[in-house]
């Protein structure tokens, strides 16, 4: 079960979750729209997955452009202060260079265009494929939640040109 901290919004700014974050390295640190701060400590198994995930959006990014992400990276998908860390992301080049300078320093105010989750211990397959859809509903165009205990794989919206995923290769990383 992910732990929740809460405390009052005006204690989490943006410097202070990167803080947090620098602090308690190994778990993905997040903060949600009201302020709540939500640390998911990835196993050993879970992390070899997402890596692998990672790995297939370099392969990708070799190919096309754009910048691939990790768990470590949070995007600032709002509504209000809300922060994620997809287990693995793509950003098109062209929504890079879209990012102003001030946007391009701190937690990018955009959904990633390719989000993918892989289901951890701590957390259930619906929560996981909830976060997917919220990914979608803030602007990305593809997300992939994976659940490495039943196979099962759910992907919303469309892949960019050219991207063909190996989900066996992730789940059995």
């Amino acid at each position: 079960m992910p732990i929740l901290l809460k405390t009052p919004l005006v204690l989490i700014s943006d410097d202070d979750l990167v803080r947090v974050s620098r602090d308690n390295p190994g778990y993905q640190i997040e903060r949600e729209v009201d302020g709540t701060i939500v640390v998911s400590p990835t196993h050993t198994k879970g992390g070899a997955k997402s890596a692998e995930a990672l790995g297939q959006l370099r392969d990708y990014k070799k190919r096309v452009g754009g910048n691939m992400f990790d768990s470590n990276a949070g995007f600032a998908i709002g509504p209000g202060l809300r922060v994620y860390s997809p287990d693995a992301s793509w950003v098109s080049q062209a929504r890079i260079d879209a990012l102003s300078e001030k946007n391009a320093a701190g937690f990018w105010p955009i959904s990633p265009d390719v989000a993918i989750e892989v289901r951890s211990d701590t957390d259930t397959f619906a929560k996981t494929v909830a976060k997917i859809e919220l990914f979608i509903a803030r602007g990305s165009t593809y997300a992939v939640a994976i659940d490495p205990q039943t196979r099962e794989v759910v992907e919303r919206g469309t892949p960019p040109p050219e991207m063909q995923l190996n989900f066996d290769d992730i789940i059995d990383a």
